[in-house]
């Protein structure tokens, strides 16, 4: 049987995943880096089971993370409309980096290369939580499930006023203290890999696992 065809009660999956992402990340154990990214998606296999079925939960690495994936939900299919364009959809994600400051594109040695004159990003949930808070990930009618009520969100176009505003790991949202924050409101947000890119996607830790894709390995 295939792990994909493994199925188990409704009412234990989500404590199941979650505990198994939970135990691969503190007791993560070596694991070879496999040199094809087809392979990547089986790097780390976590295989647990119980009287009634198994469930797996898969680390992978990504050795290019300079092209971060922000996705809106926990979907990685539906396209949502773009607005103002009847019939026109966009990804379900938005993509963002950070260009390395004073690169000249004309001598770019590598003009093939889609990233070139972008940093490797070293917390892409950091990243991601920035394109939250400044509200570009905020598509009305496609995600607005995912703001509590009472949470009170900024007025469109006023100018930054929070500070001191940190992700949700305790880290500072601007690593430059005179960059505010928006105020928009940012999901709890877990790395995962897709097509061999990070993909940050609103969700708890085992939401990687219930799509079916490899948790991002940052090791």
């Amino acid at each position: 049987m295939n792990l994909s065809e493994v199925t188990y009660p409704k009412d234990t999956e989500n404590r199941v995943q979650n505990l198994l992402v939970q135990e691969a990340r503190r007791k993560a154990k070596p694991a070879p880096r496999w040199r094809k990214p087809a392979l990547l998606t089986v790097a780390g296999l976590a295989l647990a089971g119980t009287t009634a079925a198994g469930v797996y939960v898969a680390l992978a690495p990504v050795e290019d993370k300079r092209d971060i994936r922000c996705y809106y939900r926990a979907d990685l299919t539906t396209r949502p409309p773009v607005v103002g364009v009847p019939g026109e959809t966009k990804n379900p994600y938005i993509t963002t980096g950070t260009f390395i400051t004073g690169f000249d594109a004309k001598s770019n040695p590598n003009p093939d290369d889609k990233n070139a004159g972008m940093q490797q990003t070293a917390d892409p949930i950091n990243q991601c939580s920035r394109v939250w808070d400044m509200g570009n990930m905020l598509q009305t009618g496609v995600n607005d499930d995912l703001i509590p009520e009472g949470f009170v969100s900024p007025t469109p176009g006023a100018m930054p006023t929070v500070e001191g505003v940190r992700d949700q790991n305790g880290e500072p949202l601007f690593p430059d203290p005179a960059i505010r924050a928006s105020g928009n409101y940012i999901p709890f947000l877990t790395a995962c890999v897709v097509d061999n890119t990070v993909a940050v996607i609103p969700g708890p830790a085992e939401v990687c696992a219930r799509l079916g894709i490899p948790t991002l390995d940052q090791k």
